[in-house]
């Protein structure tokens, strides 16, 4: 009995159990359903109790086990409130989809992941709200993941807690497949295999400083069309981090073949059509660097842009540059994180590119204007570029430069990591015309501290200058012009180290030609040269001359105190350098100058005041050069030297003439150049007023600082007529007779002359003249050839000279005064 009744309890109790296990499977089956019919039912009122947002939908329809959700004709609203964190929706949605949706791992891992993604006509405003606290960095990020979106016929418009647009499109459709999301910031953030786009009046704002328009984005079967692009800034220029603002304008922009992955975007053809750009300065000289490596390739095989303008502005819009036209083409682009760290951040394989009407402004004085820029692969071209001065200074020079073409042939120029190599088989520079506007009152160099120099490497094939002009003027005066002056420089180098030197590059070989040199030459001269020509070592001069500005009278009227006036004209100079450098550290080492044909005239008036300024010695002159000059050997050949001097009342002007000059000097130097002698030997003959035939020697060192020197000469055959000349004017005595020859040798420094005077002559008798009437006055003239010696028999005695010297005066005075000296120990 026992037995049986436990068998029954056991029975109950399996079929209680079997009854539950009924009842839940039962409500397993049908849970779904009536969860499905409880939410159709109540989401929109749970939604509009529990949330601010007020929402209603139709045709409500959801999947646990499959993750589908459905809904028709949803509307949503914010509901009435004062709380700024809460984000402001309005609009509505024709039809919502999503496909295979975990719900399970969505509610207990919190990762969400969905296949599809399906919007039709959304209509949808969105106003973010405030945020009231900082987000915990701490917490997890949410996981959500989406492989396919589509969204048909939208218009959403979403803005930020202050009213601004960040996200406005009409007319949206996209069509995004097998979405791929990157955790690499360096990377692109999505990837797509599929990408369709097609929206009207597109606004997305980038970031707090920039944002884009587009009037429609067209993108489908890897082809991109954007109309009316526009990436324009939000803020002031003053408020971003960055030396420079950008604006871009693009009326269409299309790419061709695109694919987009996280790690790379590959475009066949990229078109740019009437790109404007507009960049506008901060005045920022550093700013804050992005710690991130890009980790990205861009490659586009082939990037044209046509009709293309750029504009660079300061920040109160004044123009510095400018391109009105540009087409660039670009082939084989190629943008990584190697290029990135170069001075260009891209790399290509060929390029073509024309710019019109190119405009850059240097400082506020000058500013670069050029017509047209092509360039074909390897060549540049250049027309009408001109550097143009702008405005005017008092302490600084301007420039205008001006020339017709620019020819840069095979240009293979690169940057190797920081390092710019500049490689150019020939730049050719046509027709320039240079014009230097000088200063009036030029500030003096300030000695700045050594900047360390740009890493450059340059190997230039040529530099030619071709029929250049250039001038230079002053306060409105032409101060120098060279008209059709041709420059050649071969196989120019430089570096970071040559740059450092007074010359900031090597050439291995030049060629310099110029003609109708004119120089203003000081106050009172003009230098003018025919034709120069320079090849190196050797330089050719025709026709120099060296040329008073002022006839005599003029020249008198002007001088404050009495002055030599010089004329000079030279046939022919050829100079033959030796070792000589200009620059910073100049020093002149020649080893030949031949003048040939020089005519030579000193003329001098008593009647300005004295000039009580010291006349230093040639030794002295040369000594106080303050570089290292040294030059072997001096010709002088064909030439004529006069000096005239009046004096005050004189009827004529005292007059020497040296004809067929003749002269060889040697060792012209500054006693500043190690291992070079010192001595300046000079030797010349000639023919004293061009009958006499004479010969001087004259000998000094210029590192003996008590200026001595020795110099002797004989005159041959003298007429008395031309010695009158100048034996008249200061002596006021005139001569009839014969002169055989005179001659000296004198021995002299910077306080006095002296030596032996040698004077041979017959039939001599002296005329003494009235200094004021310039007449004869027999009298005296009767009683004093009572007392000349007419003749002088054999080798004359000589009469010891000794004369000291006016500082006042110049050498050659001194000279001449030892002469007269000893003329007047033997005739008076």
């Amino acid at each position: 009995m026992k037995k049986l009744l436990s068998n029954q309890k056991l029975k109950k109790r399996k079929k209680i159990i079997l009854v539950i296990l009924g009842v839940v499977c039962l409500l397993a089956v049908i849970f779904p359903f009536l969860l499905n019919i409880y939410l159709k039912h109540k989401l929109p009122e749970l939604v509009n109790k529990k949330t601010p947002y007020q929402i209603s939908l139709q045709d409500f329809d959801l999947s646990l086990f499959r993750g589908n959700i459905s809904a028709n004709s949803i509307s949503i609203k914010t509901k009435n409130t004062n709380d700024p964190a809460v984000t402001q929706i309005s609009g509505n949605v024709k039809s919502l989809q999503i496909e295979n949706f975990g719900i399970w791992n969505a509610i207990f891992n919190k990762s969400y992941k969905v296949d599809n993604i399906k919007l039709i006509d959304p209509n949808v405003q969105v106003v973010s709200g405030k945020s009231q606290k900082k987000k915990d960095s701490t917490k997890k990020k949410m996981n959500f993941e989406v492989e396919n979106i589509l969204v048909s016929n939208g218009n959403i418009s979403v803005k930020g807690n202050d009213r601004k647009d960040l996200f406005n499109g009409k007319n949206i459709n996209i069509k995004l497949t097998e979405i791929r999301q990157s955790k690499d910031a360096s990377k692109m953030p999505v990837a797509f295999k599929e990408f369709k786009i097609d929206a009207h009046d597109v606004l997305i704002t980038v970031n707090d400083f920039y944002k884009i328009s587009a009037d429609r984005i067209d993108a489908k079967n890897k082809q991109l069309q954007i109309s009316a692009f526009h990436l324009k800034p939000i803020e002031s220029p003053a408020l971003y981090n960055a030396k420079n603002v950008f604006d871009l304008k693009i009326n269409q922009l299309s790419a061709e073949n695109f694919t987009v992955d996280q790690d790379s975007l590959i475009i066949d053809n990229a078109r740019f059509i009437k790109p404007q750009l507009t960049v506008t300065s901060t005045n920022k000289k550093t700013v804050k660097e992005n710690p991130k490596e890009v980790n990205l390739k861009i490659g586009i095989k082939d990037l044209d842009l046509q009709q293309g303008s750029v504009i660079v502005q300061q920040k109160d819009k004044t123009k510095t540059a400018s391109v009105d036209n540009f087409r660039v083409n670009l082939k084989d682009i190629v943008f990584d994180k190697n290029t990135v760290k170069e001075k260009i951040p891209f790399a290509f394989s060929t390029h073509n590119v024309e710019l019109d009407d190119i405009y850059f402004k240097v400082d506020a004085l000058q500013a670069v204007s050029i017509k047209k820029i092509s360039s074909d692969n390897a060549d540049i071209f250049i027309n009408d570029a001109q550097f143009q001065a702008i405005g005017k200074s008092s302490t600084k020079d301007v420039f205008n430069i001006k020339t017709e073409k620019i020819d840069i042939l095979n240009n293979t120029s690169k940057f190797a990591g920081q390092q710019l190599q500049l490689k150019l088989d020939e730049i050719n520079v046509y027709s320039p015309d240079i014009q230097i506007i000088a200063a009036t009152h030029k500030k003096p160099v300030t000695q700045k501290t050594q900047n360390q120099p740009p890493d450059l490497m340059v190997n230039l094939g040529a530099l030619n200058l071709i029929n250049g002009t250039f001038s230079q003027q002053k306060q409105g005066i032409q101060k120098m012009k060279v008209g059709n002056f041709n420059v050649r420089l071969n196989s120019i180098t430089t570096n970071k180290d040559v740059l450092k030197e007074s010359i900031p590059f090597h050439v291995k070989s030049h060629l310099i030609t110029a003609n109708t040199l004119d120089i203003d030459a000081g106050k009172y001269y003009r230098l003018k040269v025919d034709q120069i020509k320079n090849s190196g070592k050797t330089t050719h001069i025709s026709n120099f001359a060296f040329l008073p500005k002022y006839s005599r009278d003029q020249f008198n009227r002007i001088i404050a105190v009495e002055e030599d006036l010089y004329t000079i004209k030279v046939k022919s100079v050829d100079i033959t350098d030796k070792n000589s450098a200009i620059g910073g550290k100049t020093s002149i080492d020649l080893d030949h100058i031949a003048l040939d044909g020089v005519d030579c005239n000193i003329y001098h008036d008593l009647a300005p005041p004295d000039d009580n300024g010291v006349r230093y010695m040639f030794s002295k002159k040369l000594r106080d050069i303050k570089f290292p000059l040294f030059i072997k050997q001096v010709d002088i050949k064909n030439s004529k030297l006069t000096y005239e001097e009046i004096a005050e009342k004189a009827q004529i002007p005292g007059k020497i003439t040296f004809d067929h000059f003749n002269a060889k000097v040697t060792g012209v130097n500054s006693a500043k150049m190690k291992g070079k002698p010192t001595l300046v030997k000079v030797d010349s003959d000639f023919k004293f007023f061009g009958d006499a035939p004479t010969d001087v020697h004259w000998q000094f060192d210029v590192a003996n600082r008590n200026d001595d020197y020795a110099i002797n000469g004989t005159i041959k055959n003298l007429s008395v007529d031309n010695a009158n000349l100048f034996v008249r004017p200061y002596l006021n005595v005139t001569l009839d007779g014969q002169i055989h020859y005179l001659k000296f040798d004198y021995k002299g420094n910077s306080q006095k002359i002296g030596g032996n005077f040698y004077f041979k002559y017959n039939d001599m008798h002296v005329n003494f003249m009235n200094k004021n009437t310039g007449k004869e006055r027999k009298l005296l003239t009767a009683v004093a050839n009572i007392f000349v010696k007419n003749d002088s028999k054999g080798e004359p005695d000589h009469v010891e000279v000794e004369k000291e010297r006016d500082p006042n005066k110049s050498f050659f005075n001194t000279l001449w005064q030892g002469i007269m000296e000893g003329l007047k120990k033997y005739l008076i």
